[in-house]
């Protein structure tokens, strides 16, 4: 072999140890950048993991408070229905408790020789003799007067006791 062989064979060898040697030089300056990439995205979520958590304990906290408030509704619903059905009771009672008032009335009346009835069942049908009217009565006859000067109005309905205003 001759020198200028040699020459070209080393000249070789160190291009190609020198592209060599940049091909890793840039590899582990690529690698590095990567790195420091890589680390700049990690910084960046593990400031974004603190909002995440505070989201996400609103979100819970959210949730327990919309699961508190139907727990409330349903329970206010549940009340509703059972004062609904209480006061349906009520009504029945009541209009059973009117019935009887008035079948005791009637019964009254049927039994006064002073009332005389038209013959209609209804206790608005009764007329009266202003003569010898009740408390009961809506006209202003004598029972109705007052020392006041005022007149009672109570009606058969309405049950009131006759208030006396004077003073004695």
């Amino acid at each position: 072999m001759d020198t200028m062989t040699i020459i070209w064979i080393i000249v070789a060898i160190v291009v190609v140890l020198a592209v060599a040697a940049l091909l890793i030089a840039a590899s582990r300056k690529r690698n590095e950048r990567r790195h420091q990439e890589a680390d700049s995205i990690r910084a960046k979520a593990q400031e974004q993991t603190s909002v995440v958590e505070k989201r996400e304990a609103l979100a819970e906290e959210t949730a327990a408070n919309a699961r508190k408030a139907q727990a409330e509704a349903e329970a206010k619903a549940a009340e509703a229905k059972r004062l609904q059905v209480d006061a349906q009771t009520h009504q029945n009672t009541a209009t059973t408790s009117r019935d009887d008032l008035k079948q005791e009335w009637k019964r009254a009346d049927e039994l006064d020789p002073q009332v005389k009835t038209t013959g209609a069942a209804s206790n608005d049908a009764r007329t009266t003799d202003p003569r010898t009217a009740d408390a009961r009565t809506t006209d202003g006859g004598p029972a109705n007067a007052r020392t006041d000067g005022t007149s009672s109005t109570n009606t058969h309905g309405a049950h009131a006791k006759p208030t006396d205003t004077s003073s004695t």
